[in-house]
């Protein structure tokens, strides 16, 4: 299979790697098309989202009516490139890439659309070269994926950034909460977080929820954050059980 990625990015890069022991790949500027094959079976847009319509424009005037034109992006829909070429798809990758980090791609679940069954079976077959792991989802799903993602990535590492920069302040190190960290992502690998939650909220423990936000009082944002989470849990805890004696 003969698959061109377009974009050189953290999605592009990594992507290129994952494929090239298994198919025919080869990596092309987005900005200048160079490096693009006319003959290839697979065209993978891996650029910004708002890039995608004008990048998949630029490359559909060069490629066959039977290849394959897809984007990586698991918040923009089909449809903005449906209109650019004859088969269009999406070919997510559900992970977070940096450049320099190392991944096992096996691990890596795919989220397949297509324009038709054919596009789909085909964008199948090649996330398969890389992942067992490879599902039908479109465009809505894709969305609400997308939303997952950032909660349970971006915002816990951005939590990670403010309790880092609460513990240097206090002349303590960081590296301290990392084996908490590890075992509280140990855990969910086998069960769900709900059944995992530990902290004062989930013990309803009052007392040391007010020491914490006393503790916080200056710090208005990062206080606001704990209280809201702080809410969230103990709701959240609290619907579990009232439907649980249902």
């Amino acid at each position: 299979m003969k698959i061109d990625i377009i974009g050189k990015g953290n999605v592009g890069t990594h992507l290129a790697t994952a494929l090239k022991d298994a198919a025919d790949v080869a990596s092309v500027s987005s900005r200048t098309l160079e490096g693009l094959r006319k003959g290839s079976d697979i065209y993978l847009i891996s650029v910004a989202d708002d890039a995608i319509a004008d990048v998949a424009s630029q490359v559909a005037t060069h490629i066959p009516s039977q290849a394959i034109l897809a984007h990586t992006s698991g918040s923009t829909p089909l449809n903005a490139i449906s209109g650019i070429h004859n088969l269009t798809g999406v070919f997510y990758p559900l992970q977070t890439f940096s450049k320099n980090v190392s991944l096992d791609y096996a691990d890596i679940p795919f989220f397949i659309e297509g324009c038709d069954s054919h596009t789909h079976d085909i964008l199948c077959e090649a996330a398969r070269l890389v992942s067992p792991s490879v599902y039908s989802a479109d465009s809505e799903k894709r969305r609400d994926l997308h939303v997952a993602s950032v909660l349970s990535c971006n915002f816990v590492n951005h939590l990670w950034a403010l309790a880092s920069g609460y513990l240097s302040e206090k002349d303590l190190p960081f590296d301290a909460l990392k084996p908490l960290i590890r075992e509280t992502t140990r855990k969910i690998q086998t069960a769900s977080p709900l059944d995992v939650q530990t902290g004062p909220a989930a013990r309803h423990d009052l007392k040391t929820i007010e020491a914490h936000m006393e503790r916080l009082n200056g710090k208005q944002e990062l206080k606001e954050i704990y209280r809201l989470l702080t809410l969230s849990i103990i709701r959240t805890d609290d619907n579990r059980h009232n439907r649980n004696k249902i």
